[in-house]
Parts: C-alpha cells; sequence; structure tokens
C-alpha cells in the first residue's frame, strides 16, 4: 500500500462512528475497501465489545468486487450473497461473521424481519456515497442499523463531482448516513501528490484533429448559439455578460444560464424558454460532435439533426436561423454527396436540392470501416443521370489511434530487435474505454486489421445501472376516518424495496414493522 492509503485507513478506524472519504476521480477506491476490510477483521474497531460480527459491503458492481477480491487474495474470503439466495442461507452466511457483498434490498428485509440482527454486525460499507440521500436504500440500511447499536458506517465515493451538485450534497448524504467526519483526498494532497510524483508517467497528449466539415459544423453551431444569446440579451431577464460563446463547450454553460432563470423560471416568456432549450439543444450537437464518442458517428450525427427538425422544427429558433442550413448541409457532406454523371458536384441543401426524391440507405457500421472502400458503392439513378456517392467520413479518432498502434507496434519490433527482449514480456496495449460500447468497437476497428488483434476487457462502471427510484412513493386515503381504536396497517410489495417507499414509511414512525409472509401469494408485506 501507498503511503496515503494507509492513512486513509488509519484516519477511518480511528472513529467508531466511521466516516466519508471522498477520493479523486482515479484513485484506488478498491485498494482502499481491501485495505479497511483486512483491517476491520483483523483489528476490530475499539468501541466492538464482541468482536466479531459480519462485514457488510453495499453497492460494489461486478468489476469493483474483482478488484477487491483480487486485492485480498487469500488473507479474506468475500461472499457474494445475491439477492435470490434462500433466506436460511443467508442467515447462515450472518452467522459466520464473514465479509460479505449484499443488494440493499435483501439487505432491509433481512434487517425487517429480524434475519440479521444489527448486534451481528461490525461494519458497514457503502462504495457508492454520492447516491445516498434522504430516501435512498442506503440511508434506510444505515437508519435500521443505528437505530439499536452504534457501529461505524464507512462511506466511499470516487466522483467528487457528483457530491458537490445541488446544495450542500455532501451534508445531506452524511446526515442520512449519521456520519460526522469527512475526508477529502484530492490529487495535490500532499501525501498523495508524493506519491503520485514518486514515479510519474510519461504522458504524450495526442490532439485529434477536425475533418474540414467538422469544423464547418462548428463555426456555424456557434454562431447559431451567438444569435440566441443575442436574443436573450434583449429580453433583461439574464445576465449574458459571463456567457461567451467559447463557454459553450463546456456542460457548464446550461447550468449557468439555468440557474440564473430559476428564480424567475415562472415569469419568463415562451420564446425566453425556448431560447434557453435551443442553447441546451446546440451544447449537445457541439458536444455530439466534439467528443470522442463513437455513439455519434456522422451517419448518426445526421439522424440526430433530422430528428431534431421534425421534433423541434416549429417551435425552435435556432433552425430558422442561417447558419443552421449549413449546419445541415455539412452533415450530409459527411454521409453523402450528389453528383452528376459528368462528376460535376450537386448542392444538397434546401435550395440546391433536386426534384427528384432520393433515398440512400444509411448503415452506421460501415463508418467505421476502412476508407479504401469508401466511393465502391454508388447508386446511380438513370433518370435524371444523377449519382450518390457514399462519402460515410470516419471519425477522425480511429485514424489517429491507428497510426498510434502502428507506431507502438514499430518500437517495440525495434526494441525487441536491438535488446533481443523476451515476447512474452512486450506487445501489450492497453486502451482505455468509457463504456463497453466504444470498447466493442474498438475490438472491430482493431480486428479489420490482419497484423493486430484485439480483445475487450469486461465493463466498465460507467455501465453500473443507477438505482431506482420511485418519485411517488407515498400515497393517501382519500375521505373519511381512521377508527383511533384500530391500528393502521401498511402492506408493501416485496418489489418495492427498489424504490424509496419502505425508507419513507420508517421515516414517518413504521419502525416496529415485520415482514410477513402471505400464503396465497408470493408477495411479502410490511406491517406495523
Amino acid at each position: 500500500m501507498l503511503a496515503f492509503e494507509e492513512q486513509v485507513v488509519s484516519d477511518l478506524v480511528e472513529d467508531p462512528n466511521g466516516g466519508l472519504v471522498v477520493l479523486s476521480s482515479g484513485f484506488p477506491l478498491a485498494s482502499l475497501a481491501a485495505a479497511l476490510l483486512l483491517q476491520l477483521h483483523l483489528h476490530p474497531p475499539p468501541g466492538d465489545a464482541t468482536g466479531g460480527g459480519c462485514l457488510l459491503v453495499l453497492s460494489a458492481p461486478d468489476p469493483l468486487k474483482a478488484r477487491i477480491r483480487r486485492r485480498l487474495q487469500d488473507r479474506l474470503q468475500v461472499h457474494d450473497v445475491p439477492p435470490d439466495l434462500p433466506a436460511q442461507q443467508r442467515a447462515s452466511l450472518y452467522a459466520s461473521g464473514a465479509a460479505l457483498f449484499l443488494s440493499p434490498r435483501a439487505l432491509a428485509a433481512d434487517l425487517l424481519t429480524s434475519r440479521l440482527h444489527p448486534s451481528h454486525v461490525r461494519a458497514l460499507l457503502l462504495l457508492s456515497a454520492h447516491r445516498s440521500s434522504d430516501t435512498s436504500s442506503d440511508a434506510f440500511i444505515a437508519r435500521l442499523l443505528r437505530q439499536r447499536r452504534l457501529l461505524p458506517v464507512y462511506a466511499f465515493s470516487d466522483r467528487p463531482h457528483a457530491m458537490v451538485a445541488g446544495f450542500s450534497k455532501a451534508e445531506r448524504a452524511m446526515k442520512s448516513l449519521y456520519i460526522r467526519r469527512l475526508h477529502l483526498w484530492p490529487r495535490f494532497h500532499v501525501l498523495a501528490a508524493a506519491d503520485l510524483e514518486r514515479a510519474p508517467p510519461d504522458v504524450v497528449d495526442v490532439r485529434v484533429p477536425m475533418t474540414p466539415a467538422m469544423r464547418g459544423i462548428q463555426a456555424a453551431v456557434l454562431a447559431a448559439m451567438d444569435a440566441c444569446l443575442k436574443e436573450l440579451r434583449r429580453t433583461n431577464k439574464v445576465d449574458v455578460e459571463d456567457l461567451t460563446v467559447d463557454k459553450g463547450l463546456f456542460k457548464s454553460f446550461d447550468e449557468i444560464v439555468r440557474r440564473q432563470l430559476d428564480p424567475i423560471w415562472h415569469t419568463l416568456g415562451k420564446k425566453t424558454k425556448q431560447l434557453v432549450a435551443d442553447l441546451r439543444t446546440l451544447r449537445k450537437l457541439l458536444d455530439y460532435l466534439v467528443r470522442p464518442t463513437c455513439r455519434y458517428d456522422a451517419v448518426t450525427y445526421l439522424k440526430y439533426l433530422d430528428t431534431l427538425r421534425v421534433s423541434e422544427g416549429v417551435r425552435s429558433v435556432w433552425i430558422l436561423a442561417d447558419s443552421s442550413h449549413k449546419i445541415f448541409e455539412l452533415a450530409k457532406r459527411r454521409v453523402y454527396q450528389v453528383v452528376r454523371a459528368d462528376g460535376m458536384r450537386v448542392s444538397t441543401d434546401n435550395k440546391g436540392t433536386p426534384t427528384k426524391k432520393m433515398k440512400v440507405v444509411h448503415n452506421s457500421t460501415e463508418n467505421e470501416g476502412s476508407t479504401a472502400d469508401k466511393h465502391n458503392t454508388q447508386k446511380v439513378i438513370a433518370d435524371v443521370g444523377i449519382v450518390l456517392d457514399e462519402v460515410l467520413e470516419e471519425a477522425p479518432k480511429w485514424k489517429v489511434l491507428r497510426e498510434l498502434l502502428q507506431e507502438i507496434a514499430e518500437e517495440q519490433m525495434k526494441g525487441d530487435r536491438e535488446n533481443a527482449q523476451d515476447e512474452d514480456e512486450s506487445g501489450i496495449v492497453l486502451v482505455t474505454c468509457k463504456d463497453e460500447l466504444t470498447c466493442f468497437q474498438l475490438q472491430e476497428c482493431i480486428s479489420k486489421d490482419p497484423h493486430k488483434d484485439g480483445r475487450c476487457i469486461g465493463p466498465t462502471l460507467a455501465n453500473e445501472p443507477d438505482p431506482l427510484l420511485c418519485q411517488n412513493s407515498i400515497t393517501r386515503k382519500a375521505g373519511g376516518k381512521k377508527a383511533p381504536e384500530k391500528e393502521m396497517q401498511v402492506i408493501v410489495d416485496m418489489r418495492e424495496f427498489m424504490s424509496s417507499l419502505p425508507n419513507v414509511l420508517h421515516q414517518k414512525g413504521r419502525d416496529h414493522g415485520t415482514l410477513l409472509q402471505d400464503p396465497s401469494s408470493s408477495h411479502r408485506v410490511l406491517a406495523r
């Protein structure tokens, strides 16, 4: 372990109440969780008189579970408790005092049925503290445990940007989890910076250039945003001095505009609200164009524009601007071009479109192929003598990536000849992808080269599904009065434990509830 990792673990175990650790993105969350589990297993907290009990780990995705097990190896075995595991087997795992990976749904049900007593729990670990709120499942479980016994709750989050979203997000998360101490570990922390600078990696910044059509679309979108900002200035409802076109490339652009207009949003007219929506749409167009994402290649980008033309063409303001025609024209030029039989190109904008309707088959999978056969497929319309030439402009990042891989391969071959290194110790190139879709498309792109082989290794944390929250979690019985001598009974389907309904009921005083099994159905009910 690194020095700052040891300090994080020691700071946590010193406090019997636990703590919330917010790490900078990229810090070893799995290593910290594994070290904390091993520390709690070998050295129980000072406030733990029994010295036993199970260690509960919540909200850990499968890739993170695999990394934690790899860190622990044979020193500590962590069992996975799926929700469909029989109740008797879950009870035996609780009694064994082992470390367990659980889902919040199964753990909440076991705590309500007293299948797991809080006295048999040594500590609770939460690995997605940025998702904790007053109505979340993690807060519900922390409340069930802390009401009967003071046990430590250790919460981790490696997404600091999510902890500052909204009003006092970190404070509300700590309050819901009954945590008093907050541990912040940014990259510029003294201990963390010293460990990171001890062996700094060699970083080469490679800028991916845009094609001429992409640069034209970017300029046209920025011109449309400038026109929308000029219209907002006329309303005198928003301070647009700090809002420039250059800031339109950042996601905070929409938040700044909306934050200024939120107090007076109900007093704004339809045109002003539409201008704000247009600015958000234009920023998305820039994001999908500039960001190196595989979800919006040339064909998909044109389809998205056509969808916007149909859905927002009536009320949108930016589509009526002069620059919007250039956006659509250049987007079409990235996919296909219309030429005559003699080779002269025909304009594809609204003013120069031929009267003969022509349909072009778009195939997004062909857009990532080689550029050698771009002009092989041509559709000739003999009636008017027009040829539709498919362009299918490739994403620039794939070309840059192939050049980098070729350069790496040449350097490796040169090094093998000079140093006579073993082939097993070289030749592996790791390309990090944002999501699973990009990983699979990268594998397809690399496999088209007969001299290279690519393999996608598992999903990423970006595919981790968000917890399902039910907004309408409380319903009321309209009409009539409840007899004072009768005791109210609230029936909750077991499937509702995926929502915030049991948590809200528990907050309203239903803290002495039990789970009852209806013999005539497979549903379980929560009753007082």
